[in-house]
């Protein structure tokens, strides 16, 4: 089968999207099907077959991330000999609105993965644009107004939507998508993950090698509720031994900085660790390093980090939410803890209460972390994968029918 991919990232930027794609590309194409992916030019990218980069610019909001025009003559020249069979959108942007075009122009299937809740990210106008917001009186309401917009107009505009977790799906139909839309998480591909002994791990990223260490991975954002953590550290602060690892950056650096600053308020800072960007075998490295992974978002389409530390054989202590919850059974392996907007504090103190109790109950922890390890099975690339062809088949069919 050919395949047309259209996304606005792509490694080697660091996030759960491009890291999703580069996985199911690879695997798709190990299976016999051509994968063609077409990105914004991103600097530094290795050279990849079948892969197609437009003229972009920084965008403005995210410094990692990059903007591409909707539309190249050179590739729309290119797609009227490629014959692609599906294409599948990965965002609802530039790249993603390139792909629905040509989508209908071919009149062949169009499929949508929605991975990022926009609606979250609003703030990064307030942030960027202070004056503009000011000046236009773009209040909070009115932009997450927008970003509901941009997602049900894009959404309804593909043949099939697909939700990497229920309560994406749930959203969607809340935010008024009409067409059919599908659970499908992303997968990860599990042959990376070969267990490291946790001395070796840890000398391997200069970590502290009797203490229990309590992971983070994911870009630091607001969105991300880091600040949650330090102060489940703070509660924790009189066990010495225990550490948080922070994986991950901003390319903003007020957002690191002013975690620091906030772990110095609380006389954490000998026991936060910051190791910024680290690459993909690295971060492997730092699971295996690590007793714990403590997740605090609540944004999440989907959580791919959390799934990469089930995989990881680590247990999970996160904050409830429904796209977490698809995979991380509470009590079965790990935890999820109810936050309550109205006593943040008790949500604080039930959150490092489990971390205290998995670390002292020998038998739970290495209940969950099995469990955690079984679990991650059913996540594996390669079985998303069927799924993902099983609809992109029927597709292709009903579009046959219909162009008889």
């Amino acid at each position: 089968m050919k395949i047309g991919f259209f996304s606005d990232t792509y490694k080697p930027q660091k996030n759960g999207i491009a890291t999703a794609l580069y996985f199911q590309k690879k695997t798709l194409e190990e299976e016999g099907h051509e994968v063609h992916l077409f990105i914004p030019y991103i600097p530094k990218i290795l050279p990849e077959k079948y892969v197609y980069q437009l003229f972009s610019i920084t965008f403005p909001f995210q410094k990692e991330h990059r903007i591409a025009t909707p539309f190249s003559v050179k590739y729309d020249l290119y797609l009227n000999n490629l014959k692609l069979d599906v294409i599948h959108t990965h965002t609802p942007f530039s790249l993603g609105i390139f792909g629905a075009y040509e989508a209908k122009k071919r009149k062949i299937p169009l499929i949508h993965t929605y991975h990022t809740l926009l609606t979250e990210y609003a703030y990064y106008i307030w942030d960027h644009f202070p004056e503009m917001v000011k000046k236009c009186m773009i209040t909070e309401k009115r932009a997450k107004d927008i970003a509901i917009w941009i997602s049900r107009f894009y959404c309804n505009l593909c043949d099939t939507v697909i939700a990497p977790s229920t309560k994406i799906k749930k959203l969607l139909i809340n935010f008024g998508v009409k067409k059919p839309i599908e659970i499908i998480p992303n997968g990860l591909d599990l042959r990376n993950f070969h267990p490291i002994d946790k001395k070796v791990a840890r000398e391997k990223l200069n970590l502290p090698i009797d203490a229990y260490i309590l992971l983070f991975v994911g870009r630091l954002g607001k969105e991300k509720n880091i600040e949650f953590l330090l102060k489940v550290m703070n509660k924790l602060k009189n066990y010495p031994k225990i550490y948080l690892l922070i994986v991950g950056d901003n390319p903003d650096k007020r957002i690191k900085n002013n975690l620091k600053e906030e772990a110095k308020k609380l006389n954490i800072e000998d026991r936060v660790i910051f190791t910024g960007y680290l690459d993909y075998h690295k971060v492997i490295e730092a699971y295996y390093s690590s007793d714990i992974f403590v997740f605090s978002s609540l944004t999440e389409t989907q959580g791919l980090v959390v799934l990469e530390a089930l995989t990881a054989g680590l247990p999970v202590i996160a904050l409830e939410d429904e796209a977490i919850a698809d995979f991380v059974k509470d009590e079965i392996n790990g935890f999820l803890i109810p936050f309550k907007t109205s006593n943040i504090e008790e949500s604080i103190i039930l959150f490092s209460n489990k971390v205290i109790e998995l670390l002292e109950n020998h038998n739970l922890y290495k209940k969950l972390s099995e469990n955690a390890i079984n679990s991650a099975q059913n996540f594996s690339v390669q079985k998303i994968n069927k799924r993902l062809l099983d609809l992109y088949n029927n597709l292709i069919k009903e579009y046959n029918i219909k162009n008889a």
